[in-house]
């Protein structure tokens, strides 16, 4: 037994009395009282009973009434003081005397309304000068509530009225809570003696001796204990910053970019003819405005990327054989982060190289939700700038990515981008949605390196990293690595791909 539930049963009798009394017998809090008596109720201890008793304040218009006087009544007297008799427009009323005011003098006929030469006219009534002789019974009625006197029958009728008038008055429902000893309770009062109990030995006790005038209560220690709720990192927070030190790890500098982009730089300089299927607006989401030419790229970066949209310019191919420039400066949200890459591209010059460049961010697209599509997902965009690179050297990174997850089953297979060329898409195996697309890449084709100034291979990869996270934290649907789930982000263990 707690050492609270003996010191309620020790100051309990065979009597009821309220919990609150007890509480000041025993000098503990009303809640502590409560709970040892349900747990004494459960041992047969006490004998427990709630009494429900109904309880009236006044309401806000209820304290106006007390100061001011009822509506009907102030209209009464507004009456009287015109002889007994007045038009409407004679009278200064208040709001609640032309809204409750009337209706209520009418109703209690302390009020007519007559014609007088075509026009409206009040008129008291005997019934209505005899209730200025003596005071109002509703307000009487809420004087007894403030002094908490005792109500008659009659007293509650006019209650009941008042309480379907509005916030005149304000029914509250109070529970007292009372406890008496039970026949065994009371054979068990015997059995507890009103000694100290202590839930540690200290050293204190231990040198005066007092550990012999003290009860020292016993611990189960198979007890299970609450599992504390500690804070932590997002499961899927934790593998994009692991996956971030993985690239920073292989010699990969991190670069960042607004999510609010320019269709220059998101399909155009990539070389996307202006008519491709995915720029419509299935594809992309597109924003209000456009925004001027001399704001996006420099003027020869626009008139390359022009010329090898319409002939090829100087990259070997005949191009597109148009463009639409009123298109490509339209703002658009981000649908890949394959526009960082050649945002990043357009500053190099032979100088800056070899460059290796990733970026982890957010990318939109309108796509229909599934268990592997969301309108919001990562990607992990990566370029490598060097000479003598080749479509193995590509293939070898982002397997070593994929790896890094602890994703061991993954296969290619040939693909194509409009940016580049040769590409292969990646495949990884999922434990119940089986092969997913996650690992698409290639190397940039001539028509998009070129107009940028540089001449020399560059790898591409734009990863899926939505789906990757999806089977190092075993989950079959991409929605959980954005869930409020609490109860699944406290159960699911830290995870480390450096584990894997």
């Amino acid at each position: 037994m707690h050492p609270k539930e003996k010191l309620v049963l020790l100051n309990l009798s065979n009597n009821f009395e309220e919990i609150e009394t007890i509480a000041k017998k025993a000098k503990i809090s009303v809640d502590t009282v409560n709970w040892a008596a349900r747990l004494l109720k459960k041992k047969g201890f006490v004998e427990i009973k709630e009494e429900i008793t109904i309880h009236y304040d006044l309401g806000e218009e209820g304290k106006r009434y007390i100061v001011e006087d009822f509506p009907e009544v102030r209209l009464v007297k507004k009456i009287k003081e015109k002889g007994g008799r007045a038009e409407l427009s004679e009278l200064t009323l208040k709001d609640d005397e032309k809204k409750y005011g009337i209706a209520w003098a009418l109703k209690r006929s302390w009020i007519k309304i007559e014609r007088l030469e075509g026009k409206r006219v009040f008129r008291l009534t005997e019934e209505g000068k005899k209730v200025l002789k003596s005071i109002y019974k509703p307000k009487q009625i809420l004087t007894k509530l403030i002094e908490r006197q005792s109500l008659t029958s009659e007293d509650m009728e006019v209650l009941q009225e008042l309480k379907r008038r509005g916030n005149i008055v304000k029914e509250k429902y109070l529970k007292k809570v009372k406890i008496r000893l039970t026949k065994l309770g009371c054979e068990a009062v015997k059995l507890v003696k009103p000694i100290e109990e202590v839930n540690e030995l200290t050293r204190e006790l231990i040198i005066t001796g007092k550990w012999k005038n003290v009860y020292i209560r016993p611990y189960n220690i198979e007890t299970p204990a609450v599992i504390p709720v500690r804070g932590k990192k997002h499961p899927y927070r934790e593998i994009i910053d692991e996956i971030r030190e993985v690239l920073i790890g292989l010699g990969f500098e991190e670069v960042m970019s607004p999510p609010i982009e320019v269709n220059f730089w998101n399909c155009d300089a990539l070389f996307m003819p202006s008519d491709h299927p995915a720029r419509g607006i299935h594809d992309i989401f597109y924003l209000k405005g456009n925004i001027e030419k001399s704001e996006v790229a420099r003027n020869e970066e626009w008139e390359r990327i022009k010329q090898t949209h319409e002939n090829g310019w100087k990259t070997g191919s005949v191009g597109w054989g148009h463009w639409d420039p009123k298109l490509a400066l339209r703002l658009i949200l981000r649908s890949q982060t394959t526009a960082v890459s050649v945002r990043y591209l357009s500053t190099l010059s032979p100088r800056d190289l070899p460059k290796k460049i990733f970026t982890i961010d957010r990318n939109y697209r309108p796509d229909r939700i599934d268990s592997t599509h969301l309108p919001e997902f990562n990607q992990c965009e990566g370029i490598v700038v060097a000479k003598n690179v080749n479509l193995r050297h590509l293939i070898g990174y982002i397997k070593a990515i994929a790896e890094a997850f602890g994703i061991k089953e993954v296969k290619f297979q040939p693909a194509f981008f409009p940016f580049t060329e040769p590409s292969v898409v990646g495949y990884i195996k999922h434990p119940k949605l089986g092969w997913i697309e996650a690992l698409p890449g290639g190397i940039f084709r001539p028509e998009v390196v070129k107009p940028l100034g540089l001449d020399i291979p560059v790898l591409a990869w734009g990863l899926g990293i939505d789906r990757l996270a999806m089977v190092v934290l075993g989950i079959d649907d991409i929605r959980m690595l954005f869930t409020h789930d609490l109860e699944w982000l406290r159960r699911k263990p830290i995870p480390s791909i450096w584990r894997k």
